[in-house]
């Protein structure tokens, strides 16, 4: 597994990299640090070297984990020739995104630096296209007929010729306000003098009916560089597999606006604790209140008061206080932490707010490092805590149900690793790991009193994987609540009711491990034949998919398929089981083109439009800190 480790730890450098620059601009001199020969206040007198002046030369110090892992994240470093291409091609199509977002640049000698002069290609927007959707929210046009790569297409020629295939992709955006252009490559191969890369692309522009968003998959063909030379490929040929333009016809713009500052703007809290961020604190926090790099910080929604507006619970990191901020009937926020009781300064990772004890109110569950805190609501929004549980190092999420139906709710803790900012400690195998802290099952047993019952309910089968999410659901229809836990690094867990609330994983014979990176995990029944269908939120790894599918990847891991096939898996991205009704699950990801959510966290069914189908949401990015560009 040797590449696959370097696999790994490239993606890992990108983390540590952004985490660490939160003092100035993250590229400190090493002799700055004290760590290499002494500097002098005069460049043109030498430094005096220890061997002069009678000592022992100091000895080479050895990279620090940091080092290593950046000298990874190089691929001229260390020779991986198709992340080298993907570089080189990736500035090409950032050029010519940029000619995209601004059209009045878009000439052929704008193009000459992109475009070599043989190339020829067919149209890049489709000839006759036809509406799959046309209603008061939205318009969707797709092709007409399949489309299939013509690598003999000589429809359009050289830059001028390209120029104009432009021209004509971009001329549904006229008059666009705000318009955006994006390329993600995700997959390199190489031939003979040439090489190909696959794309995402994304265009998108605010007009005057609403914004829309031009989106299509480019298989592009270039001319391979010179050896040993830092020359720039140029386009030889681009094949569309993928087009659609989708059109929201809503004039005032996106489907939803940023109101964070005029709801929580009024509050000391949102300029001293929202704003910063974590790369502010992580400079300015002690280590030692547990000030975490990940920002896995839960929310919770409920009604505190019972003036019948719902509240927020905003969970933070180690060392800054959780928040309650109570609605007004304006819908502005107050924030009411310390007199609620409920500004708890531990590194907290979840929250809920339900009734705990059946008296119409709802309580505060907080799941901290260790504890998990049990708060009785005294009806006015004010928190007592009745119970302190140990919840382990690794809390992620918490969900309640009743699935032993006896009239209370029971809560389920999802863990992850005991050692979750550690990078010596991980997942093993990465693929399929079963090294995570167990998670837990806490049935209600009144007056605040729970009891850990994960073993005697069945619910310790298949209980050490890295979990992040589970979601209570009746998917076989019988009546009671069964469960599904989204793990990361490999497979999923389906536990099934047996009407007794004793559980059994049938996530193997479901068809349902979805042996990926889960992040979360929603139910809905998004084909409306009565059944509860079952999304998945992993992670799209462009990196991911382009390195694990070379030939050099897996000639070095030719003994070990399973962990080569996981890998792939991993970088896929997103899944949607549909829910045959037999007690089996049938994945329709690709043919539903829901796959490419991004690096996804959370997803949510909802009806966005209001015409009776369920929508999804998904929630994606990664840590980028000061940088303006997502991972």
């Amino acid at each position: 597994m040797r590449q696959a480790s370097s696999f790994i730890a490239t993606c890992a450098s990108s983390f540590v990299l952004a985490a660490g620059c939160g003092g100035g601009d993250g590229g400190g001199d090493v002799g700055e640090q004290g760590a290499g020969p002494e500097r002098t206040s005069d460049p043109a007198r030498p430094a005096v070297k220890p061997e002069q002046a009678g000592e022992e030369a100091p000895r080479e110090r050895e990279q620090t984990l940091v080092e290593v892992l950046a000298d990874k994240a190089d691929p001229e470093a260390d020779d991986w020739r198709t992340e080298v291409l993907h570089t080189r091609s990736g500035a090409q199509l950032k050029a010519l995104a940029h000619l995209l977002e601004v059209p009045k640049e878009l000439t052929p000698r704008a193009l000459d630096a992109l475009v070599a002069p043989e190339f020829a290609s067919g149209r890049l927007r489709p000839a006759s296209l036809a509406a799959v959707r046309d209603d008061a929210a939205a318009r969707v046009l797709r092709p007409a007929a399949g489309l299939a790569l013509d690598r003999e297409a000589s429809e359009v020629r050289g830059a001028a010729g390209l120029r104009e295939a432009l021209a004509e992709l971009l001329a549904p955006h006229a008059g666009a306000e705000h318009r955006h252009a994006k390329f993600k490559p995700f997959t390199v191969s190489e031939g003979e003098g040439e090489f190909e890369t696959r794309t995402f692309l994304e265009v998108s522009g605010e007009l005057a009916a609403g914004i829309l968003q031009t989106n299509a998959t480019w298989t592009c063909r270039w001319r391979m560089p010179p050896a040993g030379t830092d020359e720039a490929p140029l386009l030889l040929w681009i094949g569309v597999e993928a087009y659609e333009e989708v059109q929201l016809r809503a004039a005032r713009g996106p489907l939803f606006l940023d109101c964070t500052e005029s709801v929580l703007g009024g509050n000391a809290a949102y300029a001293q604790k929202e704003l910063p961020g974590l790369n502010h604190w992580l400079t300015r926090i002690s280590e030692l209140m547990n000030m975490s790099i990940a920002g896995h910080s839960g929310l919770a929604l409920g009604d505190v008061n019972g003036d019948g507006l719902e509240d927020l619970y905003a969970c933070d990191s180690g060392g800054l206080p959780n928040r309650l901020y109570v609605q007004n009937p304006d819908g502005t926020l107050d924030e009411v932490s310390a007199a609620a009781g409920v500004d708890f300064l531990e590194l907290s990772s979840a929250a809920l707010l339900v009734d705990l004890d059946g008296d119409a109110d709802e309580d505060l569950v907080v799941a901290t490092r260790p504890l998990l805190l049990l708060c009785e609501n005294d009806g006015e929004g004010v928190f007592t805590i009745r119970a302190r549980e140990r919840a382990g190092n690794g809390p992620m999420s918490i969900s309640a149900a009743d699935p032993d139906e006896d009239g209370d709710l029971d809560l389920y803790l999802c863990a992850y690793d005991s050692h979750p900012e550690s990078l010596q400690v991980g997942a093993y195998p990465y693929h399929d790991a079963n090294n995570g802290e167990p998670n837990s099952f806490w049935r209600n047993e009144g007056e605040f009193q729970f009891v850990d019952v994960t073993e005697q309910v069945g619910l310790g089968e298949h209980n050490t994987r890295f979990s992040f999410a589970a979601v209570w659901e009746d998917y076989d229809e019988d009546g009671d609540l069964d469960l599904y836990v989204a793990n990361d690094y490999g497979r999923n867990c389906l536990y099934q009711n047996d009407g007794r609330g004793r559980f059994l994983d049938v996530a193997p014979e479901a068809g349902v491990e979805d042996i990926a990176s889960g992040m979360s995990v929603a139910w809905g029944d998004y084909d409306r034949n009565g059944f509860m269908d079952v999304y998945v939120s992993n992670m799209f790894s462009a990196a991911g998919n382009r390195v694990t599918f070379q030939r050099r990847f897996q000639d070095e891991n030719e003994h070990d398929d399973e962990a080569t096939a996981g890998l792939q898996r991993m970088a896929r991205g997103n899944t949607l089981f549909a829910n045959t009704g037999e007690g089996r699950f049938v994945d329709v990801s690709v043919g539903e083109a829901v796959i490419m959510g991004r690096w996804a966290w959370a997803s949510s069914f909802a009806d966005l439009d209001n015409d009776g189908w369920e929508d999804l949401l998904v929630a994606n990015g990664h840590i980028t800190m000061d940088s303006a560009d997502d991972l």
